[in-house]
């Protein structure tokens, strides 16, 4: 399939959200039938979702990305970027976790200490040893 080009150089939003759908059906092994089936309408829909030939609504982009098991800012994202401010501290936050992932139970693990430390405060501005 050529891809549509705007004026500005940039791939259609609905051409690369599409690709998006496609390639998440295929990474869940999955045919455009069984999604189709999954998210109870027809085959040719899905066709036509994955050409970037037919808009997806809000409701069945959400249960898309639940089927396929990808969080929805894949399909929103731009380049696979994100929905966050970039240079800011959760971006850098996510970069880093990106290249390291091995550190995210230990951080979520940190997270929740801190969330239990500041509850177990009594409201008072100072924890308890």
């Amino acid at each position: 399939m050529a891809k549509a080009i705007l004026e500005n150089g940039k791939v259609p939003v609905s051409a690369q959200l599409g690709q998006r759908i496609r390639t998440a059906r295929r990474d869940a092994s999955m045919s455009q039938g069984q999604l189709a089936q999954a998210l109870s309408t027809t085959q040719s829909a899905i066709s036509l979702y994955e050409a970037g030939q037919r808009s997806v609504g809000i409701d069945m982009l959400l249960n898309v990305a639940r089927i396929l098991n990808r969080p929805l800012h894949y399909f929103l994202g731009e380049d696979g970027d994100m929905l966050y401010v970039k240079d800011s501290d959760i971006a850098a936050l996510i970069g880093e976790l990106e290249k390291h992932p091995e550190d995210l139970p230990e951080l979520l693990a940190y997270w929740q200490f801190l969330r239990w430390r500041r509850l177990s405060n009594n409201g008072n501005g100072r924890h308890q040893a």
